[in-house]
């Protein structure tokens, strides 16, 4: 496994790893408002669940894809310089 392979398998495992830590005490918290609190039908929450998760993903991934990509950038300068 070559050096892009191993920094593309951590990055895909801190994204994978933060969204398994993330989400589950998200729905935890949502599921209870969903059905306990606002006593929402199946079909409705399943709706609410999936653009909550779908919007917390893109924020969580596009944060990482940052780090990511700022961890990357002086290393192209170094090999070019």
């Amino acid at each position: 496994m070559n050096q892009r392979q191993r920094a593309a398998l951590k990055e895909s495992l801190v994204t994978v790893g933060t969204g398994f830590i993330i989400n589950w005490p998200i729905s935890v918290v949502l599921l209870y408002l969903f059905i306990d609190i606002l006593d929402l039908s199946t079909l409705v929450v399943s709706i609410l669940l999936t653009s909550c998760f779908t919007i917390i993903a893109i924020i969580r991934v596009f944060i990482i894809r940052m780090w990511y990509s700022k961890e990357e950038k002086p290393k192209k300068d170094a090999k070019i310089g």
